[in-house]
């Protein structure tokens, strides 16, 4: 028995030592009851996941210390305190476990880490292991890292909730998410780091060293760098502003496509492209347009539509095709073009000279002039025009002798417009109307160039020939140039017809009529002279000439001059025979004529009978 006394006594001391402590420091709650073996600060992180009811638990990997208080069920855990629940490791200062309801809350020095490429901080964690719910709360940075291990995305925010079943965080009292290229705030903003996208709403701003975008809704894919909007959403840039509502626009290569009528204004506010879908090109300057394109030009004054366009903005170039059609407003009374395909470009005027050798002769340049010389002596020279002495080239300067009376003028640089129409040109203005093969306007000098088989109507007068040029004065016609096989047809009544064939015709206006016409080479006419009352005289006139000219008054033929010598004749109704009422070449295409504005998308074509065998034309070509 007395070799049994000395450990016996021994427990009963431990015992009485450790009562005697628990009496003592039993009021205060801040202390040990339990010393665990302090574990290493970056343990392994492969541990065997345990689970109660299906349910994963979280596994305490690291405390200091760990306390209890009376009355209070979770554990205290303090210092260097890590987690570890399915696959993440949640690290703090100080905790409180709560084992039974498989829950903790973190303070201070809070971070969760999700394998080697996630990682989130703050200040205060709530988590939740049955559902896998963080909560974290006070100077919130999310960072997620691509496989390279650079360029994270990093998400800052003073609330976000992270769910780790559905593997998203979430803010909803204002947040930023920044990676290498753009920075993007809202008031509710949502990370999905799988598929690396974000999600905003709420007072969306994209910040963009290029651009910045405004939007209520936007997706964000932060490995692309596109930008997702099915919101009404602004882009703002140097190069202008575009409004759009659904779409993408790719920030890195600002490359876009933009749905449902979006529009394109430039920096000035004076150009404007619309569109269904417009794939835009920011960087090289372009755009095509895919259904019921619209473009305006409020400072060239004209308007292009198809359903198909292309549109460059560094060359000012627009194409449209597919039901296309531009109106020009420029000159007050609108004109109206149809073609199978239409263009607008905007062309710099520069005049410019080639110096070959030096000589004094005067030349018709610029008054004031801005001189531009390049490697190959090329002069370029702008502004309005004046006369110059023109003289040796000495390196980069051109001496020019400006007389004493000359005026100081404006050497800006002159664009103008060029619409360009090809194929089944049909157009209509107030005044006239036309149909041709291929079309241009310039603004520079507001001439209207007709080819290939163009036709002419004003009022009750038809024009055809080889070309037609249409000079416009303001909101007038000034006049018009038929060149080679002019046909001048005038309708009296549904049987009589005044007609005029030449080489050469002019036509001159005066309010919207006819006031002057000219007719040069193998002049030939047939005419239906008409009495004080307006009724025909019953007779007709048939002349031949070199040259004519017919001068009207209001539309009315008042005298008609031949020179040098001319022939002709006339007959009475009751001895016309029926091939003496029409020259040669007579053609009434009055069935095609464009009636409205609407009328030039009519499909229609001429006559079998109407047809015109084939003649030489200036855009014949020898091959």
């Amino acid at each position: 028995m007395q070799r049994h006394r000395t450990p016996l006594m021994s427990v009963l001391c431990l015992i009485a030592l450790y009562a005697s402590a628990q009496t003592i420091l039993s009021p205060s709650l801040d202390i040990d009851t339990i010393q665990v073996p302090q574990k290493p600060q970056e343990p392994q992180k492969q541990q065997p996941p345990t689970s109660k009811g299906g349910v994963k638990v979280i596994e305490i990997v690291n405390s200091n210390r760990l306390l209890h208080r009376p009355g209070f069920d979770p554990d205290i855990l303090k210092d260097s305190v890590i987690f570890f629940h399915d696959g993440a490791y949640l690290y703090c200062d100080s905790a409180y476990y709560d084992q039974k309801q498989n829950t903790f809350e973190a303070f201070s020095n809070v971070r969760m880490e999700q394998g080697d490429t996630l990682f989130l901080y703050g200040k205060y964690m709530h988590y939740d292991g049955n559902i896998k719910l963080i909560k974290i709360r006070e100077n919130v940075s999310l960072e997620h890292y691509p496989k390279s291990k650079k360029n994270p995305v990093t998400l800052f925010t003073d609330s976000l909730n992270y769910d780790r079943m559905m593997n998203l965080g979430y803010y909803f009292d204002g947040g930023m998410l920044v990676d290498s290229l753009n920075k993007l705030t809202s008031y509710w903003g949502q990370y999905e780091p799988n598929i690396r996208i974000a999600t905003f709403k709420d007072s969306v701003i994209l910040k963009n060293p290029n651009f910045t975008l405004y939007s209520d809704k936007l997706k964000y894919n932060t490995d692309t760098k596109t930008a997702i909007f099915t919101a009404p959403t602004t882009i703002v840039s140097d190069s202008g502003v575009i409004h759009t509502s659904n779409g993408w626009y790719n920030t890195e290569t600002e490359e876009s496509l933009l749905l449902d009528q979006s529009q394109i204004v430039n920096k000035e506010g004076n150009r404007l492209l619309r569109g269904d879908s417009i794939f835009y090109y920011k960087t090289l300057g372009y755009g095509e347009v895919f259904g019921n394109m619209f473009l305006q030009d409020t400072a060239k004054q004209v308007i292009l539509i198809g359903n198909y366009g292309y549109y460059n903005e560094l060359e000012n170039y627009a194409m449209a095709t597919d039901s296309a059609y531009a109106i020009e407003y420029s000159q007050g009374d609108s004109l109206y073009i149809h073609a199978d395909t239409l263009q607008l470009i905007s062309v710099k005027d520069t005049i410019q000279l080639k110096l070959d050798k030096p000589d004094t002769t005067k030349v018709n340049l610029p008054l004031d002039s801005v001189i531009k010389v390049d490697s190959e002596k090329l002069v370029a020279i702008e502004g309005d025009t004046s006369f110059y002495d023109r003289r040796r080239l000495v390196g980069d300067t051109l001496p020019i002798f400006v007389p004493p009376t000359a005026q100081q003028t404006d050497t800006t640089k002159k664009e103008y417009r060029l619409i360009k129409a090809y194929h089944g040109v049909r157009f209509y203005r107030s005044d006239m109307q036309g149909v041709c093969d291929s079309l241009q306007f310039s603004s520079k000098d507001s001439i209207l160039h007709m080819y290939r088989d163009p036709v002419v109507w004003n009022t009750n007068r038809q024009l055809s020939g080889d070309t037609i040029d249409i000079f416009m004065n303001d909101s007038t016609i000034d006049y018009m140039h038929v060149k080679r096989y002019a046909f001048s047809i005038e309708e009296k009544d549904s049987v009589h017809f005044n007609q005029l064939k030449s080489r050469s015709l002019k036509v001159f206006f005066e309010n919207k009529k006819a006031k002057r016409v000219l007719a040069e080479g193998n002049v030939e006419t047939v005419s239906y002279p008409e009495e004080r009352e307006g009724q025909l005289s019953g007779i007709l006139n048939w002349l031949e000439s070199s040259y004519l000219q017919i001068f009207l008054e209001d539309g009315k033929f008042q005298k008609l001059v031949t020179w040098p010598k001319s022939t002709g004749k006339t007959t009475p109704f009751q001895l016309i025979k029926p091939e003496q009422l029409r020259l040669s070449d007579f053609y009434w295409y009055d069935y095609i004529r464009p009636i409205d504005r609407y009328d030039i998308f009519r499909k229609v074509s001429k006559k079998a009978t109407d047809i015109r065998p084939k003649r030489s034309s200036v855009f014949d070509r020898e091959d």
